[in-house]
Parts: C-alpha cells; sequence; structure tokens
C-alpha cells in the first residue's frame, strides 16, 4: 500500500508471477487538498484501498503487507497518546516560509546543517516544519513528530518506527552516524524520545488487530517498516545494481542516483539521504511538475473544457518546430532545488503577441525539464560519472513528445517501463528481500521497455534555450 501525496494505491504482488493488480483512489475531499491533510483520514483511505483491492480478487491471506509512503517530507504532531493534534502538512505547505528564510540567512548554520543531515533549510522537511510550528506556538500539547510515513506504520501495527532511509529525508538524523543528530536536537528544543524508533529497511512488526480488521486479512499478519516512495522507485527500476539515474514525475519530480557512500554538494543544492543494503541515494527535487502542467493544461488553458490535454500536447510538437515559444520558470510551488527558494514565484519571458496556448503549453513541460537539468548538471559532479541511461516513472509516461524532449535535454537514453506505481513495485521487493526470497535487490535489472533516444538535430536548440533559462534563473534569484 501507498499513502502518496495525492492518492491512496493499493498493489497486490504474487512471488513467481508479479504484479497481480493495481488499486489508485484519489483521496476524498473530506481527507485534504494535498497541501494538508487529516491524517486518519488519509490512513482509513489508503487502508481502505487495500482492502478493496484484496475483496476484488478474493484474497482473505497475504503472506506480509509492505507500505511505502513519501519521504519524510512531511509533519503531524501528536499528543501523549500518539493521536493527531495538528493536520498532516505535505512537502507543497509552504506556512513554514517565514521561519526557514530567517535560519537560511545564517550561512554557517545552512552548511553545517547540510552537511551532518542531507538536507539543506526548506519547509519541505519535517525538521523545519516543526521549527515553525515550535516558533508560532503550536507546539505546546506536543509529546510527538512524525511524518507520513511512521504514522501509517503507526496506524497498522501500533509501533512508531521509521526506517534510518525515510527518516533520512526528514532533517534529524545524521547522515553519517545514522542516529538521531544531537545537534538538530538541540537546535529543536528535544530530546529523542519524542521521535520514532530507528530500524533498519527490512524490519517487520505484526499487523494490529485493527488494521488487521480494516484489511480484511489476519491480525499478526508481519507488516515491513514503511519506506520511502523515492527510495522505493530507487530500488524498482534496478539503480541501486547499475549506473541508472532516474526520474520520476508526479506531483513533483526529483532525481536520483545510487551511491556507494554519502556525497553532498560543496553549498546546500542537492540532498543525499539513506537508501538500502548500505547504499546512499543522491539528488535533486523539484515542486514544480505535474502540479504544473495540470495548472497551464486545465486553469490556464481550459483542458477538458474543449480542449483536451492530447490536444495540448500535438500542439506543443508545432511550437517545437516553431523554436520561439516563451522561457519558463517552473516555480508555482515554490523552489526547492537547487535554490531552496520557498518564496520564489513562477516567471516567464520572452513572450510575444504572435504566442498562442500551444507555445505557453510547451514552455511549461519544457520548464520543468530545464529545471531538472539544471539540478542534474549540479549534481553529476559530486557523484563522479554520468549515467549510462535514465529510468523515468510518472505522469510524462503518457507524453510521448514529453520523453523524447527529456532524452534530447539530457541527452541521454530515456527508458519508461510503464512503471506508473514504481514505488509499490519497489516496496514488493523489499518485502522479498525481507521475507528471504531474493538475496539482494541489487540483482533487480531496468525492464528497458519502451526507450527514446537524444535528437543530436535539437542539441543545439536546447542548449540556447536553456542558457536563457539559466540567464532568467540566475537574474531573478537575487
Amino acid at each position: 500500500m501507498e499513502a502518496s501525496t495525492a492518492s491512496a494505491k493499493a498493489m497486490l504482488y504474487r512471488n513467481g508471477e508479479g504484479v497481480v493488480d493495481i488499486l489508485p483512489i484519489n483521496y476524498s475531499a473530506d481527507a485534504g487538498d494535498t497541501v494538508t491533510f487529516d491524517a486518519d483520514k488519509i490512513m482509513e483511505e489508503t487502508m481502505l484501498a487495500g482492502k478493496r483491492l484484496l475483496a476484488q480478487n478474493g484474497i482473505h491471506h497475504v503472506d506480509m503487507v509492505a507500505a511505502c509512503s513519501i519521504w519524510s517530507h512531511s509533519l503531524v504532531l501528536l499528543d501523549k497518546d500518539k493521536r493527531p493534534v495538528s493536520r498532516l502538512s505535505t512537502w507543497a505547505d509552504t506556512a513554514a516560509s517565514a521561519t526557514t528564510d530567517k535560519y537560511r540567512k545564517d550561512s554557517e548554520l545552512f552548511a553545517s546543517l547540510y552537511r551532518r543531515t542531507g538536507c539543506p533549510i526548506h519547509t519541505t522537511y519535517t525538521f523545519w516544519k516543526y521549527m515553525h510550528e515550535k516558533e508560532t506556538g503550536n507546539a505546546a500539547r506536543v509529546s510527538y513528530i512524525a511524518s507520513m510515513p511512521e504514522y501509517l506504520y503507526l496506524k497498522l501495527t501500533g509501533e512508531f518506527a521509521v526506517s534510518r532511509s525515510t527518516a533520512s529525508a526528514g532533517g534529524f538524523l545524521n547522515l553519517h552516524t545514522l542516529e538521531w543528530d544531537e545537534e538538530a536536537l538541540r537546535l529543536a528544543g528535544i530530546d529523542e524520545g519524542m521521535l520514532p524508533t530507528l530500524v533498519g529497511s527490512e524490519y517487520t512488526s505484526p499487523l494490529s488487530e485493527g488494521a488487521a480488521s480494516m484489511l480484511g486479512i489476519k491480525e499478526g499478519t508481519p507488516v515491513l517498516i514503511t519506506g520511502a516512495d523515492g527510495c522505493m522507485n530507487q530500488v524498482a527500476v534496478g539503480g541501486f545494481g547499475d549506473n541508472i539515474m532516474s526520474i520520476s514525475v508526479g506531483t513533483s519530480a526529483a532525481i536520483r542516483i545510487s551511491t556507494e557512500k554519502p556525497v553532498l554538494a560543496d553549498s546546500p543544492s542537492t540532498w543525499c539521504y539513506v537508501g538500502v543494503e548500505d547504499m546512499w541515494i543522491a539528488g535533486c527535487a523539484t515542486a514544480g511538475a505535474g502540479n504544473t502542467v495540470d495548472w497551464m493544461g486545465k486553469k490556464i488553458l481550459g483542458a477538458h473544457g474543449g480542449i483536451s490535454l492530447k490536444q495540448l500536447d500535438q500542439g506543443a510538437v508545432k511550437s517545437l518546430k516553431k523554436g520561439d515559444a516563451p522561457i519558463f520558470l517552473p516555480f508555482l510551488a515554490g523552489e526547492r532545488c537547487p535554490g531552496w527558494d520557498d518564496t520564489k514565484s513562477a516567471m516567464m519571458f520572452d513572450i510575444k503577441i504572435n504566442h498562442d496556448s500551444y507555445d505557453l503549453y510547451y514552455s511549461t513541460l519544457e520548464g520543468v525539464l530545464f529545471n531538472l537539468k539544471q539540478c542534474y548538471e549540479i549534481t553529476l559532479p559530486i557523484v563522479g560519472q554520468a549515467p549510462k541511461l535514465i529510468s523515468i516513472s510518472g505522469g510524462i509516461e503518457q507524453s510521448p513528445f514529453w520523453l523524447q524532449m527529456a532524452a534530447s535535454i539530457f541527452e541521454l537514453p530515456v527508458y519508461a517501463d510503464r512503471l506508473s506505481h514504481a514505488s509499490l513495485l519497489g516496496t514488493a521487493y523489499m518485502a522479498l528481500k525481507a521475507a528471504g526470497e531474493i538475496a539482494t535487490v541489487k540483482e533487480i535489472k531496468p525492464q528497458l521497455k519502451r526507450s527514446w533516444q537524444p535528437d543530436g538535430s535539437s542539441r543545439e536548440f536546447f542548449a540556447r534555450r536553456f542558457d536563457k533559462y539559466l540567464k532568467y534563473y540566475h537574474q531573478y534569484s537575487i
């Protein structure tokens, strides 16, 4: 099961057979709006997805329940009985920007925290969401600090625990000792008793009576510790066993490359989290991806109100051939990598009277990829070698045109395996590893079904436009 940013998902996986069935369900309006959620409501809806999937397949017994969720890019405050005293704030909630802006001005603190935790100062992280709640007087009744993954595990098992991999993306974990960072705890004014117990990525605990009743399966069924979606995605594409860069393009987007040790940039621009099997993941994340495309396509250009996203895609092909579309900085939800500026806004440049809706749509697709390319060029020197290919997943797979653009802009082969739910598949692989069915996730190979090769004839065109993108980015990042 997966509790993602916008929906609950469930997958039924059978060893030797593979994926049997998948059921995604968008969260109800009662649950929340992507920015904040009723924590109990989305946990109930996630388990409901699991129950419905099992029921429609006539399954009453499973060998293991495995769950994943977003990285520790969220916050829910709990009382002494581990019940929520706040709504669950997701990565998309930038309410803490006033607090992060203040602390980010302390360059020594900014660099020190980044070197120890791998997490820059940003509203994305659990640590900074908590700091904001504390400084605004909203943490008085708080006994425990959680993010979405550990709260899901708590609801499934009654145990307050988190894997080091998942915790490494919250800002409280020391990337080098793999324990809670003492200086971070001091700065937050808390002790480690307020945080979940740290465990390994193959840790299991029995399914609680209440959760078993909700799922319709046996109490005591082993439950694998909740994994982080980005890490599980890297598992699914074979990224821990080969030199593969994965890119997931959902509501937001991320680039990930596996490393054998923690690697950090000279200044806080990238991130580095714990992976699995004594490996790490270096990369970047952007706040504007599918959400930005949806905004342009639906809210601005009126898709589904007379024009379809497919038609916009077809029109974008013509816009590329014209070659003079506006330049778009896709920061509608603020900036994560590389500038970590939660207050940044989106901008569009070089707009002319002859531009139409297709040009604007093309600019949005390109702008998302340029932000990712900007991040890639910062990440590459840190990891030391270029990947041999990109495995890409998410909503971008619905657009062959966008995938071809990605191959040409990154100048790398792009493979899309229709793994729209790659994080769930990676979670299933981790369950097989925890059950002793596979020796190592490093044996997992990419499927490499559909590929797009770089178009050499467009290399100079994209290079010129990317230079323009960077010019405008730096000009308006002062």
